[in-house]
This record gives structure tokens, sequence and C-alpha cells, in this order.
């Protein structure tokens, strides 16, 4: 089977598996939501943001480092896995015994008990990494997705019981401990791999020196993106950071499955021919334009009915959050792009270059933030639509340097596609300005909205449509024969 056909076929488990279980996670966070207040939201949010920035610490770049590197060992392995189980602990007793101090800084006396019981998350999560990178290095997709469609199911069920039962922001809380406990437990009934009792310090030195500089970058870059919260929390207080939170729910729903799906099958498939200059450009070139195929629609019809859907689903309390998801999934909509060319450093063994991004994408990010949040959460959402537009020719000027596909050439390869975009939005923005029922709202200017992005698609004669609807048919047939 060719790398394209491999590449469609891991891109196809892994859509499968994101969308269904992120599809279910939104419709239970759907549901939670409607019953809970955007104060609790805020809670868990600020709750979020330790966990988040502990998580990189207990990775420390050796899982990329792992799928990178193409003679990996069983030391290998194993040394990674108890590596991050040790790092764990230690992370876990750090947010025990920081506790207090959380909840006196944010006034919150409830975050206490909330952070010594959720950073419980830590080890369950470091306990299945490995296996979990196995079945991603062999890009069987399909095995983690009925994991994770299992998993979430069960916890978010679960969650809303307990929400109905008057258990607030404790719901929130059990849903992501049920959910991670139940991944590990399913992940190692199903992996056929189990770790020695090695420790060494040779892989551990050799996986490191890639991924250090992964590490660092994926630790500033998460201590910035969660500073937003800690400012919003902090100053604003809960209910805004809730609303927030809420606001770029829909596009950060839609952006973690899509980025999640590439970034899990381009980096493993990729880096098999990490040596070969040009099979690399043509295939980052085929992916840029594929992605952008897929995301123009759906990042613009979401910003476009932004108000009917949030007014459909969550009810007309969280509608102050239609701004925020509107600047929101115009600003993942290029983030995505910009992904891409990051995988490509990752995969030619540039973790330095990616750091150095990093670095210069952060003051850009830090300063936006500390111009905007003076004047309330629409304009840190404005700042970050910016940095997000300025981090995209960041991003892709090594890409440039090097594989000589830079910005320019990449606008250009996406140029058709943006065009046939922005004719469908304009037709969906006034389009939406008939209809008085939201949900009729939502299904016929959706429904409109495709078919001119299709016919578009169709007129302009866009190659990579033809063989995305190719692969396609391909892959639905080849599931047929194989059941």
């Amino acid at each position: 089977m060719s790398l394209a056909k491999r590449m469609f076929n891991g891109i196809a488990w892994s859509a499968i598996e994101q969308f269904s279980v992120d599809i279910l996670h939104f419709v239970l966070g759907i549901v939670l939501a409607r019953i809970l207040a955007p104060e609790e939201y805020g809670v868990i949010g600020i709750l979020l943001i330790f966990i988040a920035i502990s998580d990189i610490f207990i990775d420390s770049g050796f899982g990329a480092a792992l799928v990178q590197k193409q003679n990996r060992t069983e030391d290998d392995k194993s040394t990674v896995f108890w590596f991050s189980l040790l790092v764990s602990f230690f992370c876990y007793a750090v947010l025990f015994i920081s506790a207090p101090f959380v909840a006196q800084f944010f006034d919150i006396p409830e975050l206490e008990e909330l952070l010594k019981v959720l950073a419980l998350i830590l080890i369950i999560n470091a306990s299945f990494t490995v296996p979990d990178i196995i079945f991603s290095i062999a890009l069987d997709f399909k095995t983690l997705a009925k994991v994770s469609f299992g998993a979430t199911l069960i916890s978010g069920v679960t969650a809303i019981v307990l929400a109905y039962s008057g258990y607030g922001v404790w719901a929130l809380v059990f849903q992501s401990l049920i959910r991670s406990s139940l991944n590990a437990i399913f992940t190692w009934i199903l992996v056929k791999w189990k770790p020695n009792w090695v420790f060494s310090w040779t892989s551990l030195k050799s996986l490191f020196k890639y991924g250090s500089n992964l590490l660092i970058s994926s630790l500033i870059s998460t201590t910035v993106n969660h500073f937003y919260g800690l400012v919003i929390g902090k100053v604003m207080g809960p209910k805004d950071l809730g609303i927030y939170s809420r606001g770029t729910n829909f596009a950060d729903t839609a952006y973690g499955a899509l980025d999640g799906v590439l970034d899990s099958v381009i980096f493993p498939a990729l880096s098999t021919i990490q040596d070969q200059k040009e099979n690399l450009i043509a295939y980052t070139r085929k992916i840029i334009k594929a992605t952008a195929l897929l995301i123009v629609p759906l990042f613009l019809l979401l910003a476009i009915l932004a108000e009917p859907i949030i007014r459909l689903l969550l009810t007309e309390k969280w509608l102050p959050a239609v701004p925020i998801m509107q600047i929101f999934c115009i600003a993942r909509m290029i983030t995505i792009i910009s992904g891409v060319n990051e995988n490509l450093l990752y995969v030619i063994g540039r973790t330095d270059l990616v750091l150095r991004q990093q670095l210069l994408k952060i003051g850009v990010r830090v300063l936006l933030l500390l111009v905007s949040f003076q004047y309330g959460i629409l304009f840190i959402a404005i700042a970050e639509l910016i940095a997000t537009t300025i981090h995209f020719f960041i991003n892709t000027y090594y890409p440039g340097k090097i594989m000589g596909y830079g910005p320019i050439k990449q606008i250009k390869d996406m140029l058709k596609i943006l065009s046939i975009g922005l004719v469908m939005a304009l037709a969906t923005y006034y389009l939406r300005l008939l209809f008085l029922s939201d949900i009729v709202n939502i299904l016929v200017t959706g429904l409109v909205g495709l078919i001119i992005y299709i016919a578009g698609l169709r007129w302009l004669k866009i190659q990579e449509y033809d063989e995305l609807v190719a692969l396609t048919k391909g892959f639905f047939k080849n599931s047929e024969v194989k059941q």
C-alpha cells in the first residue's frame, strides 16, 4: 500500500476516533452546560490549567521522540514508561501541596479539594501513555477509537447524573477521572505490550536529546496558552472565564479533533520518508491543500451560525460567548495550517527550530495579551486572532528557508479554496437573516453553504477534492470487503 493510501486510511480511522469521541463529548458537554452555571465551568477551567502544565513535564517530549525514532527498542519504551510514571507522582505531590495556595490566590476555597482530587488524573494518564503511542506508531486508530468512545460515553453519562443530582463542578471532576481511568483500563487490555523492569539512562539521554526542545517549547506554549485563563480567572472572575471558555469550546472541539487527527498521522507517516526532501515537500503540499479543503467550510459556517447554535444548544444565558466563538473559529482555522508546518520540522528532527519559533510566538502573544486584557474578554479574543495570524508567518519561515515551501507558496496553494470559502461565507451570512427558527437556520444555511462550496470546488476543478473523493470511496469499499 502506498504511503498516500496508508496516510489516508490512518487519517480516516483517526478521524473516526476523534470525531466520534469529540461529537459524543460535545453533546454531553452541551447537556452539562445547560445544567451547570458559567461560574462552575470557570472553576474547572482554572483547575485544568495546572493539569495541562503538569502533563508537559510528564511527557517531556519523549512521546514524540519515540514516534520519530525509527530504530526504537524495548528498552526505549520501558524507560519512557517508568520515567513518565515517576514524574506523574512528583507532579501530583507538588499540586497536592500547592492546592491551598492556589485556592487562596483565586479566593475560591473549594479549589483546594477539587485540585487534590482532579490531579490524580496525572498518574492515570501517565500509566497508559506508552501503550497509546504504540497504537499511534502502528497507525492503529481503529482500536483507539473504540477505547476513547467507550470511556467518553460512560464518563459523560455519569457526569450528567451527578450534575442533575446537584454535585455541581464535582460532576466535571469525576467525568475527567472516570474517562481517564477507563481509557487506561481498556488500553492495557487491548495492547500487546508490557513494560520491562528496565530503566536505561542511555535510552533516556538519546530520546531526551530530541525531546528536550519539545519539552521547553511545549512548556512555554502551554503556560502562555493557559495564562489567558489565569488572567481572566483572577482579574475578571470565574463567570467571565466560563463564558470565554465556552465561547472557545465550539472552535476548540473542531480544532482539537482535526489537529489531533493530523498530528497523530502526519508525524509518524512522514517520519518514514524524513530523508527524502522532494517527497516531503510534495506530501506536505498535498496535506496543506487537503486540510484547507476541509477546514475552510467547517470553521466559516461555525462562525456564521454561532448565534443560533449557542442559543439553541446552550440557552440564552451563554449568548455573550457568541463573538468569542466567531473570532476563535477564524483563529483555529489558521492554527491548523500552521501546525502542519510545525510537524514538518518535527519530522526532519529540527526541534531546535520549533523552539526558536515558539519563543518568538510567545513574545507576540504576551505583548498582545498585556495590551488587550484590560479591555475585556472580547479584546482578548481579538488579540488571539491577531497573534495566530502572525504565528502563521513565523511557523512557515523555516519550511520556506529549508524546504523552499514558505508562506507565499502555501497561500497560493490555498488561494482558490479560500476564495470559494469566502463566496460561501458571504452567501450564507445573508441567507441566515431570513430565518427566525434557530434549528431551521442551522440546517438550511449549513446545507446551502456546503452545496455552494462543493459546487465551487467542482467548477474550479480542485484536484485535491477529486483525490479525496476517490480515496474516501476506496476506504469504504475496502471496509466493506473486510466485513
